[in-house]
This record gives structure tokens, C-alpha cells and sequence, in this order.
């Protein structure tokens, strides 16, 4: 009796790409404070920057039935493009050590809000509803690090959000593999 292979896992999610200049900009913006808080996290490559719209947990890769409602979901979502602005950084705590330094929206309610909350509508009438959080701190984490940062001001960067897409992260690769994209309109 040989070992039963152990199914190949990745985590599904859609979110938001920023674009390469708005990349770029968030790269500048991070450097300046890893040396300005002597962080030594690495910082997470620009194609790995992104803004979480919903996670849809850790699958097995052969769950394509959770893909199709996913895909079928963003593909009823009727929404505009948007501007989509970072103008502050912290740290979520967390019970390890290592914290997720983030930029975050300057408004209570910034315009990708209205996004999340459209496709989660289609999401849960699609039957995933289980997958999804109930509140929505929109953020693009830019590295992990033992220190917390406190709250503070950055060089605000914005970019125009024109879509969002279907993305699969499985452990051990450095790059998401895209499994589907919609423009909004």
C-alpha cells in the first residue's frame, strides 16, 4: 500500500491589482518606512500587491465547482470603475509576530466598499455566502514584520480601478496564478 497523495491545496480569492505605476509608488512608500521604523520584513513584490475583495478559503486545486460560482457571481457584478486611494499605513496585530503592515483608504467608506458589498451579494446568491467576513477594512498589505506601526500618514497613492479578478495562491509559488478577470463598467 503506497501513501495516499496528499490533494494539492491553494487559497482562492478576488481582489484588486494595482496598476505598474501605482505598484511602483507603493514600493517607494514601503521602503521609506522600513527605514524609517527599522523594519526588516521583506516587502511583497509588486505582483503580489493587491486589495482583497473576499477570500474564499483553502481548497483542494480540483474544486473547480467553487470556481464556476465564483466566476459566475463576478461575472453578474454591474458596477463602475473607481478611484482607489492609500494615504495612511499601519499594523494589524496579530497572536504571532509577524504583523501585516498595510495601507489603508483614508475614508470611512471608501468606493471600493461599494464593490465588496455587490459581489458578496452575488456571491452568497450563488451559494457562498459561508466563505464570506462581514466587515470590510479595505487595505493592500505591503510587508509582515515584528514591529507594529502606528497609525500614520503616507504619500497618498491612488490609481483608477477598472477590475477585479479570481486569483489562486498555493504555498511554495511567488507568483497568483489569475484565474479570471472582469472589467467593471
Amino acid at each position: 500500500m503506497g501513501m495516499e497523495a496528499v490533494p494539492e491545496t491553494g487559497s482562492l480569492f478576488l481582489g484588486v491589482f494595482p496598476p505598474p505605476a501605482a505598484c511602483e509608488a507603493i514600493a517607494v512608500g514601503s521602503d521609506a518606512l522600513r527605514v524609517e521604523h527599522s523594519l526588516v520584513g521583506q516587502p511583497i513584490k509588486s505582483n503580489r500587491l493587491h486589495a482583497t475583495l473576499h477570500y474564499l478559503g483553502e481548497h483542494a486545486i480540483e474544486r473547480g465547482d467553487i470556481i464556476d460560482k465564483a466566476c459566475v457571481a463576478a461575472s453578474r457584478v454591474a458596477h463602475a470603475g473607481f478611484g482607489m486611494t492609500l494615504a495612511s499605513a499601519s499594523s494589524f496585530s496579530t497572536r504571532n509576530d509577524r504583523h501585516p503592515c498595510v495601507l489603508l483608504c483614508p475614508e470611512e467608506r471608501p468606493p471600493i466598499h461599494g464593490l465588496w458589498r455587490e459581489l458578496g451579494n452575488q456571491l452568497m446568491a450563488v451559494g457562498l455566502g459561508r466563505y464570506l467576513k462581514r466587515d470590510f477594512v479595505p487595505h493592500v498589505t505591503v510587508l509582515y514584520d515584528s514591529r507594529v506601526l502606528i497609525p500614520q500618514a503616507i504619500e497618498p497613492v491612488r490609481w483608477q480601478v477598472q477590475d477585479f479578478s479570481l486569483v489562486r495562491s498555493q504555498p511554495g509559488r511567488n507568483d497568483y496564478e489569475f484565474l479570471a478577470t472582469w472589467a467593471l463598467r
